[in-house]
């Protein structure tokens, strides 16, 4: 990150150091963030989810909530880096919901590794966690989004910058997942109504006969369906940071990234602004 970005992230931080006060931190309180097996419980996630949504309410009626945001994230990786593991988790966790959120300056500021350097990684731990913080970095709202190069699976070779619609919907999904299956459902309806836009689908996770059924039962096929069979490993999902399923990335004409929707009904809003 640029040094005139961190000056100004630094200088929120030391502007919103003393609010911490107006917020209760008693759900990070009851936590030992040294207890190991508190990654990826539902413990650790509630709390922090607690805390998060504690802070956004009190912003609200404020005219800057995102400032907020990044004192809240300093505050909780504040505790968090009593171990490598720990620290990755739960700055995996913020990063990925402020992404979603499309928070850019809460993004911003965890790209800057805070407190990280108390951690005492290796250098193999630093890339890692570098690599990760860049990845978040190029699927910012307002970004370019990365190019998709892939076969489908009709065996046709694809490139996402050669769609010509208003708009592109990216779908991460899992077959076994529920909630997946039903936006496929969904989607298939919504393609057959809305001429402005085309969808690209990336399994990853399911068996390539039953996805191929799903995707042609849904009226999908003439759209762009990829499972390279990697799973979470395909670099496309690593491009996207995706660490989630279902997960919708919402494009404009050129690619660039203007939403990250929960469901259609969202999707349907960002485009109407």
């Amino acid at each position: 990150m640029n040094k005139c970005k961190l000056f100004i992230i630094t200088a929120l931080l030391l502007g919103f150091f003393t609010a911490r006060c107006q917020y209760s931190d008693s759900a990070l309180d009851r936590l030992d963030f040294n207890d190991k097996s508190l990654i990826d419980s539902e413990t650790l996630k509630n709390a922090i989810t607690d805390y998060m949504t504690m802070v956004q309410k009190a912003s609200q009626s404020q005219s800057n909530p995102s400032y907020n945001l990044i004192l809240a994230a300093d505050n909780i990786m504040s505790r968090c880096y009593t171990s490598y593991p720990m620290y990755k988790f739960v700055f995996q966790y913020l990063i990925y919901g402020f992404s979603e959120m499309g928070a850019n300056i809460a993004v911003d500021y965890m790209i800057s590794l805070p407190y990280f350097q108390y951690v005492n990684p290796t250098a193999t731990e630093t890339q890692e966690m570098l690599a990760i913080a860049e990845s978040y970095n190029r699927v910012k709202i307002g970004s370019p989004a990365p190019d998709i190069n892939a076969v489908t699976i009709k065996g046709a070779a694809f490139d996402m910058y050669d769609i010509e619609t208003q708009y592109v919907i990216l779908l991460f999904w899992s077959y076994s997942c529920q909630h997946c299956r039903d936006l496929i459902k969904d989607f298939g309806r919504f393609m057959r109504k809305n001429k402005d836009f085309s969808i690209v689908t990336v399994n990853v996770s399911g068996d390539l006969k039953k996805v191929r059924r799903m995707i042609r039962k849904n009226h999908l096929r003439k759209y762009y369906n990829i499972c390279d069979g990697q799973g979470w490993n395909s670099p496309i999902v690593e491009d996207f940071a995706v660490n989630a399923t279902p997960s919708i990335i919402l494009l404009d004409e050129n690619k660039t990234i203007i939403g990250k929707p929960f469901d259609i009904e969202e999707l349907i809003s960002i485009t109407k602004q």
